[in-house]
């Protein structure tokens, strides 16, 4: 899928003639899929190996794992910005490690704005006091 900027964007418009200096246009970052924390520079918190967060975004829709819980809500993109709603979460018992990155992750999203950066496979969401690295996930055929 070819990617377009809002540059290009106001580009194609200036070619077709039409106005540009009023037209404000809002493109939305895709990330409908399954994708996985790969790292974070989060205060108060570390990943967990092995029981790394997973977010699968399906239209409005946003479910995964805190590493150990479950957890799901709803998801608003408009431009850069991804707004998440206050995230349900599974309550089962986790180790000490993953509770604490639980708690970090959930605090970083639920009923928050952060600003994603998407390159290719890759994804950047800014919290505004930290980042959070994310990796699309593909399924592997033998």
């Amino acid at each position: 899928m070819k990617k377009f900027t809002v540059a290009t964007l106001a580009g194609a418009l200036l070619l077709l003639g039409l106005p540009t200096t009023h037209a404000q246009v809002a493109l939305n970052v895709d990330l409908e899929g399954s994708w996985k924390i790969v790292g974070w520079t989060l205060p108060d918190g570390v990943p967990v190996k092995n029981n790394l967060p997973r977010l699968t975004f399906t239209g409005n829709r946003v479910t995964g794992t805190a590493g150990c819980n479950r957890v799901n809500g709803t998801v608003s993109i408009r431009g850069d910005s991804v707004t998440f709603s206050a995230l349900a979460t599974t309550r089962m018992a986790c180790t000490p490690a993953v509770t604490a990155q639980e708690q970090v992750f959930l605090n970083a999203l639920s009923g928050k704005t952060l600003t994603a950066t998407r390159l290719n496979d890759s994804l950047t969401l800014d919290t505004g006091s930290g980042m959070l690295n994310i990796r699309r996930m593909t399924i592997q055929t033998p």
